[in-house]
């Protein structure tokens, strides 16, 4: 019965070669054109011994020693994996797998399967170390949009060789299948002569054991590397919410800053003359302001990218939140000499978070002020439609065209200059809808140029129901 076996298991190990091809094929080393440093030396002289072992490993592999075979691919994998060295890991581990299968240990080639993932991904996070490293250091704003380009095509060009190993990986792992299932059939033919059939039954229990075990394990394997997956993509979101913070920070309030230190400047050495002082104050009450708004909004949409802000939904009097934002605007209104009507005459609870209502007005009030004449009006409104209030903000200013409206909430950070250039960050708008998406409401607007602009959103009434 041993002669049965053999043409099979030899098959199989035929086929595990050429799925494999070379057991000892290289992985694409760190491409690097920096002098070459100490550590560098010895890792060149590790790969060196490395390749002196692979020959003494394919001689053992073709006679089959595999002991020794296997005893020098665990010294290669030491020695590369102190040395950071993980292509040379990789390769070596490779070679255990094809021998695990060789030797019918399928455990340790399992385990073996695990553990060249694992360097598979200090492979890779060592490669973006560098291609961060490298990024780093270059300085001028072209510099980094070629690098960036680069990263880009090679990290698509690492997914691709990913997604290449994961088809290897599976072939693998069917191959293993396979193999197990016939040493399992062999083992039937061979036991069904010698044992009764009480034993027979004991036998292939075992062998649905091992493979729910076999199960088991690719499933733990599956979530890792999905886990792994969404920690790359929240780091990926991470790092654009940096760069548009640094942007609107370099940019957008270092413009204001600048003209208040100059005017700080000449206030403090007597270089302006007194009758002018109101009206340079008046302009920098108003551009203090909007840069305290500016600032805001910034912070509100930072914290919301960054963690993730959900509502704490409560009873609102909407009358009284409303007056607290117009009051915020008193100075602003008497300087542009502009009425608002709060025409909100009875009393309506709303269902929301009271932050983020106050979020939401702020911005709508300001961007009113912002678009309106020196001796307009806005009014406030608010009525109540089924489940819902509906409260609108309307200004007498200079309106939007219908190309413009489209771009309000569909284009991320538009914005336009106000009446008397005052400028913005285009956040107040995209807060605005996510704080109002957030609070199982909508948002949406009317405008003509030259007659004015209302805004609406909708918030639940007190007492609903949300799922």
């Amino acid at each position: 019965m041993a002669k049965c076996h053999q043409p099979i298991v030899s098959g199989l190990a035929v086929v595990l070669l050429m799925v494999l091809h070379d057991p000892i094929a290289a992985y694409p080393a760190a491409n690097n054109t920096r002098p070459v440093s100490d550590n560098e030396i010895k890792a060149d002289s590790i790969v060196r011994q490395a390749s002196q072992r692979n020959d003494s490993i394919r001689l053992f592999f073709n006679r089959g020693n595999y002991i020794q075979a296997r005893r020098l691919a665990e010294q290669n994998i030491q020695a590369a994996g102190d040395a950071h060295i993980w292509d040379v890991v990789l390769q070596n581990y490779e070679t255990l797998i094809v021998i695990d299968s060789m030797t019918r240990n399928f455990s340790a080639a399992f385990e073996h399967l695990k553990a060249k993932e694992k360097a598979a991904q200090k492979w890779y996070a060592a490669q973006k170390d560098e291609i961060i490293n490298d990024r780093a250091k270059r300085q001028s704003l072209e510099g980094m949009n070629q690098q960036i380009a680069g990263m880009e095509e090679e990290l698509e060009t690492t997914e691709t060789g990913a997604r290449s190993r994961m088809k290897r990986i599976t072939a693998l792992s069917v191959i293993v299948l396979v193999l197990m299932m016939a040493v399992i059939v062999e083992i039937y033919r061979y036991e069904r002569h010698k044992r009764a059939n009480g034993s027979l039954l004991n036998e292939n229990e075992q062998g649905r054991q091992q493979s729910d075990e076999l199960t088991r394990l690719v499933n733990e394997y599956y979530d890792e590397n999905q886990q792994l997956t969404r920690d790359n993509d929240r780091l990926e979101k991470s790092n654009a919410v940096k760069d548009k913070l640094l942007s609107i920070i370099s940019h957008d309030l270092r413009s204001p800053m600048s003209s208040l230190q100059a005017l700080l400047g000449l206030f403090n050495t007597n270089n302006i003359a007194r009758a002018y002082l109101v009206d340079f104050f008046g302009k920098l009450l108003s551009r203090v302001e909007n840069t305290s708004t500016m600032l805001e909004n910034l912070l509100h949409w930072s914290q919301y990218q960054l963690k993730g802000l959900e509502p704490i939904f409560d009873n609102v009097d909407l009358q009284k939140i409303i007056d607290e934002c117009i009051n915020l605007y008193r100075m602003q209104v008497e300087q542009k000499h502009i009425v608002i009507d709060n025409s909100l005459k009875t009393t309506v609870h709303v269902c929301a978070d009271v932050e983020m209502l106050k979020v939401i007005l702020r911005n709508l009030i300001s961007n009113a002020l912002k678009f309106t004449h020196p001796g307009g009006i806005i009014t406030i409104k608010a009525m109540t439609k089924e489940n819902h209030a509906i409260i609108s903000v309307k200004d007498t200013g200079v309106g939007i065209s219908p190309e413009n409206q489209a771009k309000m909430f569909a284009v991320a950070n538009f914005t336009t200059p106000g009446t008397e250039k005052e400028k913005g960050t285009g956040l107040g708008l995209m807060l605005c809808k996510d704080f109002v998406e957030h609070n199982h409401g909508k948002i949406w607007l009317d405008s003509k140029v030259n007659v004015g602009t209302t805004f609406y959103f909708s918030i639940p009434l007190a007492g609903e129901q949300f799922p």
